[in-house]
């Protein structure tokens, strides 16, 4: 997950979700005697295709690794969509996910695109961010740099397991999505706490990273109960957020200005995870947690600015304790 939470959609989550182990479309007797057909007819003992069933499959898909288990797959999940609503049902979801059509050999290309957007608003905004400051001037600089790699290595896994789904890249994805989700809370401490005593923050950012290596320990174990998956996502998510949030509502009673880019961050979040929350089948190739995913492209641009404007705060304040040392 990669957004802020509020409290009733932490109850709504925790409410709702489920394991997601299976689907109508994959569980459907229609589906999987399509599956075995296929791989009979196409596949040999050991996954590959058979010389005339390679013939078939196009070039973008080959370059993109799809085995022959997964072009059965994908092929009869369609026969299975076109089955369900000749018959009236609703449309089906396949392995916890919606049907998409491929697009040059990318599983989702509406999902990986909105990823791409997302990666390149971090590039962009570190950019801006690297040349405005050099790190003896700005306090917290190299911390902020270190967080923007970790959005940019989590959206990157995240174009890469849109683009191809499979074990290690579900993995990946899950697993660097947190690492931003989390690197978004260890911020918040890390600004919060500025200039204070250190030893707590330090303590809290340990037990973080300590139970982050765990969790990802557990993701690599291969079987993920997404309901607890997402509820660590959300916990982290909704802790940072708010952390974020009341430090900027103080920091705007204080008369500092540069906090409302955050504020409008935390609101702007909080509305786009409306998207994933309503879940809806694809329309045009975009389905809700896509959408979800473009309406988060600018953010990085919100968020990067505050950091930008803090962090010149954070220098002028730096200069005025040097001048009244001086002075004094």
């Amino acid at each position: 997950m990669k957004a802020e939470f509020t409290l009733p959609v932490i109850l709504f989550i925790f409410l709702n979700v489920g394991l997601v182990l299976g689907s109508d479309g994959d569980r459907s007797p229609f589906y999987q005697t399509c599956v075995k057909r296929c791989k009979n007819d196409n596949c040999t003992q050991d996954n590959n295709f058979t010389p005339e069933a390679a013939k078939q499959q196009d070039f973008y898909s080959w370059l993109m690794q799809w085995g022959c288990q997964d072009e059965c797959r994908y092929h009869c999940m369609w026969r299975t969509v076109d089955a369900f609503l000749e018959r009236g049902y609703d449309y089906p979801k396949f392995h916890g996910k919606w049907p998409f059509t491929r697009m040059l050999g990318i599983q989702e290309p509406a999902s990986a695109f909105a990823s791409l957007l997302n990666l390149a608003s971090h590039l962009y905004m570190h950019y801006d961010l690297a040349t405005q400051f050099s790190v003896k001037s700005a306090p917290l600089l190299l911390f902020w740099h270190g967080f923007a790699l970790v959005c940019e290595n989590a959206w990157t896994w995240s174009i890469i397991f849109h683009t191809r789904d499979t074990l290690f890249t579900e993995f990946m994805d899950y697993a660097c999505a947190l690492s931003m989700v989390m690197a978004l809370l260890a911020a918040a401490v890390v600004r919060v706490f500025h200039g204070r005593k250190k030893q707590g923050p330090l303590t809290l950012l340990l037990m973080l990273f300590c139970y982050y290596a765990m969790h990802v320990r557990y993701l690599y174990a291969g079987r993920i109960d997404y309901g607890y998956n997402m509820l660590v996502n959300v916990v982290c998510g909704v802790s940072g957020g708010l952390l974020w949030l009341l430090w900027a509502c103080i920091q705007l009673i204080r008369g500092r200005r540069h906090p409302r880019l955050l504020l409008l961050f935390c609101v702007w979040s909080g509305a786009a995870l409306c998207l994933e929350l309503l879940d809806f089948p694809p329309k045009a190739g975009w389905d809700a947690h896509a959408l979800w995913h473009l309406t988060t492209a600018p953010l990085p641009l919100l968020f990067y600015r505050f950091v930008i404007e803090d962090l010149k705060y954070l220098q002028n304040e730096k200069q005025a304790e040097k001048l009244d040392v001086k002075l004094s």
